[in-house]
């Protein structure tokens, strides 16, 4: 058994190192629970990314600049293991999400050991993100960076996979949670100058014909029914975030 713990994808995410300091704990073997800095250079500057973001730059280029080069360089790693944890943090007050890019019987496992308060199946992105390449692949996006609760919580969601397949014997909290699915199917564009309407909030349904977000007297209306995710002014550049449809899991 082959565990990816894969950090710093975006470089200037450090709760993956604060995680990874409350696992070595652990002692656990370093060939079953493998820690990887996926952006080492962004990360070293403590920046987001050097040419582009690395979570949409899979599978990579050869010859490409250097976050296709680095996604060209990861992805046989990647596939190499038998399952990838990717740890980032979030300034979208997005919360307790557990982020997959497909929901087959393995990952449906997971999420069921786990039970976290959201799982995103980000079909937006599914073809380039860093977990597309693996196996099973799951990312942990429960809050703030400098959140030692949100530590706290990644820690224990990973511990509960690491007893789950027999690595560690621990005693850990029952979650009482009922999950949340979001089929995450699309992105949302930022028209320049646009800014979002404060009651606009992650998970919370956007209806068809409500506006969500104004320049001036100008208005942007949904056309459609959604729920936002990972939704904010300040996330992305060229997008507010993604839109998604909730969906019913039968276990």
């Amino acid at each position: 058994m082959k565990i990816l713990l894969n950090i710093a994808t975006h470089g200037n995410e450090k709760i993956g190192q604060r995680v990874v300091k409350e696992l070595e704990k652990l002692n656990i073997d370093k060939k079953t629970l493998v820690v990887q800095i996926a952006n080492e250079r962004a990360f070293r500057l403590n920046k987001r990314c050097i040419d582009q973001d690395l979570n949409r730059s899979f599978p990579g280029k050869k010859n490409g600049n250097y976050e296709e080069r680095r996604a060209y360089e990861l992805s046989p790693i990647i596939k190499s293991a038998d399952i990838v944890i990717d740890l980032h943090s979030t300034t979208s007050a997005l919360k307790d999400a557990f982020i997959v890019t497909k929901l087959d019987k393995k990952t449906l496992e997971y999420t069921k050991v786990i039970q976290p308060k959201y799982v995103l199946i980000m079909n937006a992105t599914k073809n380039n993100a860093l977990i597309s390449q693996a196996k099973v692949g799951i990312a942990f996006e429960y809050g703030k960076d400098n959140d030692i609760f949100v530590v706290r919580k990644i820690v224990i969601g990973v511990k509960k996979i690491l007893k789950h397949l027999k690595i560690i014997h621990a005693n850990l909290p029952n979650s009482k949670i009922v999950t949340s699915y979001f089929d995450v199917t699309s992105t949302v564009d930022k028209p320049k100058g646009y800014k979002l309407l404060k009651k606009i909030k992650n998970y919370k349904i956007v209806c068809k014909g409500e506006v969500y977000a104004k320049k001036g007297n100008l208005k942007l209306i949904a056309k459609k029914d959604f729920y936002p995710i990972i939704f904010g002014d300040k996330n992305y550049k060229d997008i507010f975030g993604f839109e998604a449809k909730k969906i019913n899991i039968n276990y």
